[in-house]
């Protein structure tokens, strides 16, 4: 159970605190599930996460071999080394072969797994599924619910070997979660499958991300394990109900499903906020006191299930002049513009695919046109557009996985940082988790100087 005073609260954020009934076009609320800041007797504590089971699963397959594979054997070592001794490490290797490097052991037993990391070469064909699965399997017969079981798969998701079928391999990935074993993806190299990775983690309610080196990657990583370390809930997943004569959607994800009234988003860190854009399209019939409902399900950190809710939205109801007149509550915008842009990336990256470059670069030039767009998202439809033009495959990569950090990030417990101005610096000043970065695929973090050759 928690306590009532390290509840957290819902919040439900009208773009106008008025509606029109049976308007033309949709309006919209954000949604925010606000988290307590962390008592500060747990502050002084150095980590608060429950104890963690990973499994490391590493592509070894030919199509790994050089830069790519070293990326992930190095980002594999720091994240052995970078563990607490009541945690539990596997290692896993695959081509076409699955190879079990490392049972599941106690970290402070596996004195030479770096070692044996580091010796990891490539080899044959992808069986991509197998080694996620051998991972599942090392991990299964020890889940507990006050310890935190993962699969971290390092891939270039080219799988040829055993199954590749992406839908079938989602529904194993979303099985596992369900029994408490969640998955996150690394996509490495150049040509990496963005598709299966990406929707594996969304399946596996994990994260998502890819980079070329392991730099790249090691922020990845950070940002990960901050989340895990700060965590006040995890596995949290909202759901929305439209009132009587009042359809309700979540904003995102429009290709995948046009109509989504839940989603799982994640870990709720202490002193942040899990947010979702909800479209409201009102009826001629409907009641101006009970317009949306909002529920949440999560699982807190000793893993007992909790649910927070129902929250009711209530707006007055006024006549087309005044409702042209009330101003829109700019965080708000903000918010409905990203979320709205989340939904136009995957339309343009489906255009990229099909050779439709011209008609992707035309939308993305109209997206830097939205009038509520925040500075940092208008940011990066601008990196996105020059990105286009240098590299089509990379293009498509940071398309994907934009549009899924438009929906999915963790916001800070300020709503005005929806709205704020998009500045580098700053950026590098927040907890890992709470930064706005304009290249999924590149870590943010300053690079040192590059020494000049020797003459």
């Amino acid at each position: 159970m928690i306590a009532p005073m390290h509840s957290p609260t819902i919040e439900i954020l009208p773009l106008k605190k008025g509606f029109l009934r049976a308007a033309a076009e949709a309006t919209h609320v954000l949604v925010r599930l606000v988290a307590p800041a962390q008592p500060v007797s747990q502050n002084a504590v150095a980590a608060q996460r429950a104890p963690l089971d990973l499994a490391l699963v590493i592509d070894r397959s030919g199509s790994m071999s050089g830069a790519p594979l070293k990326a992930a054997l190095e980002s594999s070592v720091r994240i052995i080394q970078g563990l607490r001794p009541d945690d539990r490490i596997a290692v896993i290797s695959f081509d076409d072969v699955v190879q079990v490097v490392q049972p599941l052991i106690a970290v402070g037993d596996a004195h030479d797994l770096a070692n044996r990391v580091r010796l990891i070469e490539s080899g044959g064909s992808t069986a991509l599924f197998d080694g996620w699965q051998e991972g599942v399997k090392q991990l299964a017969p020890f889940v507990k619910k006050e310890r935190i079981a993962r699969v971290i798969l390092l891939t270039d998701g080219q799988a040829n070997h055993g199954l590749v079928e992406e839908a079938k391999i989602f529904e194993h990935v979303s099985k596992a979660a369900g029994a408490g074993i969640t998955t996150s993806t690394v996509g490495l190299g150049h040509g990496f499958n963005e598709s299966l990775l990406t929707g594996m983690a969304k399946a596996g309610e994990g994260a998502a991300n890819f980079g070329q080196t392991a730099d790249d990657l090691n922020e990845a990583f950070e940002e990960q394990f901050a989340i895990l370390s700060n965590g006040f809930l995890r596995q949290v997943k909202i759901t929305v109900q439209g009132g009587s004569d009042v359809q309700a959607r979540l904003l995102g994800e429009f290709l995948e499903d046009g109509v989504t009234r839940s989603r799982k988003l994640g870990t709720l860190p202490w002193d942040s906020a899990l947010t979702a854009v909800v479209e409201l399209k009102i009826g001629a019939n409907a009641k101006a006191d009970s317009l949306l409902a909002v529920n949440f399900a999560a699982i807190t950190k000793d893993g007992t299930p909790v649910t927070f809710g129902p929250q009711i939205l209530a707006l007055a109801e006024v006549d087309l002049a005044t409702f042209s007149t009330l101003p829109s509550d700019v965080n708000v915008a903000a918010a409905v513009g990203e979320a709205v842009t989340a939904e136009k990336l995957e339309v343009i990256e489906a255009l990229v695919r099909d050779g439709e470059v011209t008609e992707a670069k035309q939308k993305l030039a109209e997206l830097t046109e939205q009038a509520n767009l925040s500075e940092w998202a208008r940011e990066k439809v601008i990196y996105l557009t020059r990105l286009l033009d240098e590299d089509r495959v990379m293009a498509m990569k940071e398309l994907r996985y934009a549009s899924r950090n438009f929906t999915r990030s963790i916001k800070g417990s300020n709503v005005a940082e929806n709205s704020e101005c998009f500045n580098e610096d700053v950026e590098r000043a927040k907890a890992l988790f709470l930064r706005k970065k304009r290249a999924a695929g590149r870590s943010s973090a300053p690079q040192p100087p590059q020494q000049p050759p020797q003459a």
